[in-house]
């Protein structure tokens, strides 16, 4: 255990020393401009390392690998905010903070992870609250970036789609726990193309395929039914071919993934700037505050991996897949390791939908799929998306932690 923190604590240095270099490299180069650098260089490195501490000391059994890693990616997005749009940064920070809270209580509450199976009319409650979220989005929501999936509250902006894709994966995972049969997929089949089709009316396209590629994973990971997943597949390509045809957004979308020369100052603006940021970086980047980031739209947001291939080049590109893939592979075996088929399914859910959203958003900025409008998980600026990336990682810690416990306790009867 002694080695396993010595090495946890060398891999935060390394962290604290890239934070601290890329800031006074920002400093130097006046990009931005002003002392508050310095300030912003010390804050950051020991919140993390006030994080990291409690989580060896309350959480020593748990997945540390999730502090380091998250620690890592919020530091890259926090470098290219502070560059390409500096008033965001203590905003951020403010979210990156509240992210880690939810963490650790999102951690200790998941211990107990079989209440949620155990709750009395549980599938109704969580499909009920899912679909709520999303309806009041649809009623009450602005329209931003094309997409009506936001509310607001006194100037904060919430997307009620980040909380509701939590709940949706618990019920799933309960409901697949008790419900294999053929109606019974039917009808969940049923509800998930409501929320599709909810998500379609909203144009929020990267929720609605997440939401629909998780189900069509976690119904083939609960029945290994490969009938299912094929008429899963079939629908979607089928919804896809209708969406093309009904939807001007959706055309508009595929026609740029296509062809994206086809109009350059317009609806092609977005992808082109990124592929051309992309190859500016080659392999070791343009340098931080060398390149220009600024040319690509909604940089902060959306197009935040653009920005980090044009400035640290493919390498720092490949390190942020990197660190997701790790992520994703813990994630992989807490769910491997949970002895109740709800703990299994649950865990499987969460790594399923993070791992699509990193794979959604990387592959819509590089072109190798449509552009669909989702946030970089961790890097991206953004509250809901931070908050509920940390809680979606603090579920897969209290999992972990559950097995962890409950393996200790039989080694020490026998």
């Amino acid at each position: 255990m002694e080695e396993y923190i010595k090495t946890g604590s060398k891999a935060m240095k390394d962290i604290f020393w890239i934070f601290t270099i890329a800031f006074l490299l920002l400093f130097i180069y006046n990009k931005p401009k002003g002392f508050d650098t310095i300030y912003f260089t010390l804050t950051f490195p020991i919140l993390i390392y006030i994080v990291y501490y409690l989580h060896v000391r309350l959480f020593p059994l748990g997945e540390i690998q999730f502090i380091i890693l998250t620690s890592f990616l919020t530091e890259m997005g926090l470098i290219i905010i502070y560059r390409v749009a500096p008033n965001l940064l203590i905003k951020q920070i403010i979210w990156i903070s509240i992210g880690f809270l939810l963490y650790f209580i999102s951690s200790y509450i998941l211990k107990y992870y079989d209440l949620l199976n155990k709750l009395k009319y549980g599938e109704a409650i969580y499909i009920v609250l899912t679909i709520a979220l999303l309806v009041s989005t649809l009623i009450f929501g602005r329209e931003i970036g094309g997409a009506k999936n936001w509310l607001t509250f006194g100037g904060i902006y919430i997307q009620p789609a980040e909380i509701a894709k939590i709940i949706y994966i618990i019920f799933l995972a309960k409901y697949l726990c008790n419900k294999k049969k053929t109606k019974h997929i039917i009808i969940l089949a049923i509800i998930t193309l409501v929320i599709v089709g909810i998500f379609v009316l909203e144009k929020d396209l990267g929720m609605a395929f997440l939401f629909y590629a998780t189900t069509v994973l976690l119904i083939f990971v609960s029945t290994s039914n490969l009938l299912y997943t094929a008429v899963g597949i079939g629908l979607f390509v089928l919804g896809g071919l209708i969406s093309y045809f009904l939807f001007w957004h959706v055309r508009v979308r595929i026609e740029a993934w296509l062809n994206p020369w086809m109009d350059v100052p317009g609806k092609s603006y977005q992808i082109v700037q990124s592929l051309f940021a992309i190859a500016a970086g080659g392999f070791f980047g343009t340098g931080l505050g060398m390149g220009h980031p600024e040319y690509i739209p909604v940089v902060a947001t959306d197009f935040i991996f653009s920005a980090i291939s044009e400035e640290f080049g493919l390498l720092g590109a490949v390190a942020i897949i990197l660190a997701y893939f790790v992520i994703m592979y813990r994630g992989i075996k807490v769910a491997l390791k949970a002895k109740e088929e709800f703990g299994t399914l649950l865990a499987t859910g969460l790594v399923s939908i993070f791992s699509l959203q990193v794979f959604i958003i990387i592959g819509g900025v590089t072109k190798f799929i449509p552009l669909t409008g989702v946030t970089l998980p961790f890097v991206s600026y953004g509250g809901s998306s931070m908050v509920t990336s940390f809680v979606t990682l603090g579920m897969l810690n209290g999992i972990a932690l559950k097995e962890e416990q409950e393996d200790a306790k039989f080694e020490t009867q026998y």
